[in-house]
């Protein structure tokens, strides 16, 4: 579904919105514990913080792109119309 179809439908706006928010947050718990498993600590040792920053970095961008989509999906149902 492209993202810009989800203008006709505040409800599928809200489920894909939510689904950003949530993977998101997965992203970041892994983040989190990247250092905690030696596999992939160890993997590209040269390269570990930077594809730990690579995933914090994915993880904020999935999380604003989630709030701005429920944002604009409540502004859409909303009793009150902005100017």
């Amino acid at each position: 579904m492209a993202l810009n179809e989800l203008q006709k439908s505040a409800q599928k706006a809200v489920a894909v919105g939510m689904m950003f928010v949530t993977v998101g947050m997965m992203m970041i718990v892994f983040g989190i514990l990247w250092p905690h498993f030696p596999g992939l600590a160890n993997l590209w040792p040269s390269h570990n913080d930077f594809l730990r920053g690579f995933v914090f970095g994915f993880a904020i961008s999935m999380e604003i792109a989630g709030v701005a989509i429920n944002a604009r999906a409540a502004v859409a149902t909303s009793k009150c119309k902005a100017p």
